[in-house]
C-alpha cells in the first residue's frame, strides 16, 4: 500500500504539466534505432559498426471500422526509399496492438502496467518467460512526465542481458517492436540495440543521453580502413593508452562502456596523442575516432 501511495504522489506532476505525447497514436511518428555490433575483417579485427534503421508509419486502413496504421522500417534517414513493411498498429486505451504481416494479433505495449505485473517475452523465439515489472517511475520529456517501467532480467542471463525499459507512449528503449521479437545482448562482445531518437507530430520529442546525433552509420569499407589507420597501445592498458599515426589533424575521440554509453569524449588536434583514461572503471570498452569523412571503432580492456 505504501509504494502504491508514494508512486501516485510521484505521478501527479503529469496530471499538472500536461499529456505525454504517444507515438503510436500519431501517424507522423519516428523511432530511430542504432544496432551497434562485431565487423571484424583481416585489416581490422576489432572493428564495430554501428548502424541506424528509421521506423514509423506510413498511410492506414480500416478493419472491422478500426483505424490501424501500417508500420514500416527502412535503413534510409529520410523515410523515404526501401521501405520494409512491418504490419499493422493501433492504439486502444493506453494499450498498443500488433498485428503482424502473417495477421496474427499481439498485445505489443500496456503502459498502465504496475510493479508485479508481468509480460510475457519469447527470447529469440525459443525461450518463452513471464518478466515482472520490478520499477515504476516517471521521466520528463519536453514538459511532459512519462511513465518509465524497468523489467526483470530473464533466469538465463549467463553472460548476456536483456536491460528492458518502457517509455510511456514511446516503447523499450530497444525499439518499438522489440517486445514482439526481443534478444538479449552479450555482456562480453560490443553488442546493442538501443533508441537514439523519436519524433513525433514532426517535432523531435526524446534523445538517447549517450547519442550525440539521431542518424548513426559507422560502416567502413577496406578502401577507408587503409586511409584511414591509426594504433592503440597498450591494448589491455592500466591507466593511460596511446594513439599513433592516425594520418589527420584533428578528430573526435569517444570512449562508450558496454552498454554503448559515451564515458569520455574529447576533441583532438594532432597525430600523436596520450589519453589517460585512469578515472575509468575496469571492463571493455570501445573507442571511436571520427573526422568529418570517416570513423573507426575499436575494443580496449581496462585491466585490473
Amino acid at each position: 500500500m505504501k509504494t502504491t501511495i508514494l508512486l501516485s504522489m510521484f505521478l501527479i506532476p503529469s496530471i499538472l504539466l500536461g499529456q505525454a505525447i504517444n507515438h503510436f497514436d500519431d501517424i507522423d511518428s519516428k523511432w530511430n534505432v542504432a544496432k551497434t555490433y562485431p565487423a571484424a575483417n583481416q585489416q581490422n579485427p576489432d572493428f564495430v559498426a554501428t548502424t541506424t534503421t528509421v521506423y514509423g508509419f506510413q498511410g492506414d486502413t480500416l478493419i472491422d471500422n478500426e483505424l490501424w496504421f501500417k508500420f514500416y522500417s527502412t535503413s534510409d534517414s529520410m523515410f523515404q526509399s526501401d521501405l520494409l513493411y512491418h504490419g499493422l498498429l493501433r492504439v486502444e486505451n493506453n494499450k498498443v496492438f500488433y498485428l503482424d504481416t502473417l495477421n496474427q494479433l499481439d498485445a505489443l505495449y500496456d503502459f498502465s502496467l504496475n510493479v508485479g505485473d508481468s509480460v510475457l517475452y519469447d527470447l529469440n523465439g525459443m525461450f518463452p518467460e513471464w518478466l515482472q515489472v520490478i520499477t515504476v517511475d516517471s521521466i520528463q520529456i519536453n514538459g511532459n512526465y512519462y511513465r518509465r517501467l524497468k523489467f526483470a532480467e530473464p533466469i538465463m542471463n549467463a553472460f548476456d542481458e536483456l536491460n528492458e525499459v518502457w517509455i510511456e507512449g514511446i516503447g523499450s528503449v530497444h525499439g518499438p517492436l522489440f517486445p514482439y521479437s526481443p534478444v538479449k545482448f552479450s555482456q562480453e562482445i560490443p553488442d546493442s540495440l538501443f533508441v537514439t531518437c523519436t519524433f513525433s507530430g514532426n517535432q523531435q520529442v526524446w534523445q538517447h543521453q549517450s547519442y550525440s546525433g539521431c542518424y548513426i552509420n559507422i560502416v567502413l569499407s577496406v578502401d577507408q580502413l587503409d586511409l584511414f589507420d591509426f594504433k592503440i597501445y597498450p591494448n589491455p592498458f592500466t591507466n593511460i593508452i596511446h594513439i599513433e599515426n592516425i594520418g589527420i589533424q584533428e578528430y573526435e575521440l569517444t570512449m562508450m562502456n558496454s552498454m554503448g554509453q559515451i564515458v569520455k569524449q574529447l576533441q583532438i588536434n594532432n597525430n600523436n596523442t596520450i589519453i589517460d583514461l585512469s578515472e575509468l572503471k575496469h571492463g571493455i570498452y570501445f573507442l571511436r575516432i571520427e573526422s568529418r569523412d570517416n570513423a573507426k571503432t575499436m575494443r580496449i580492456i581496462k585491466k585490473y
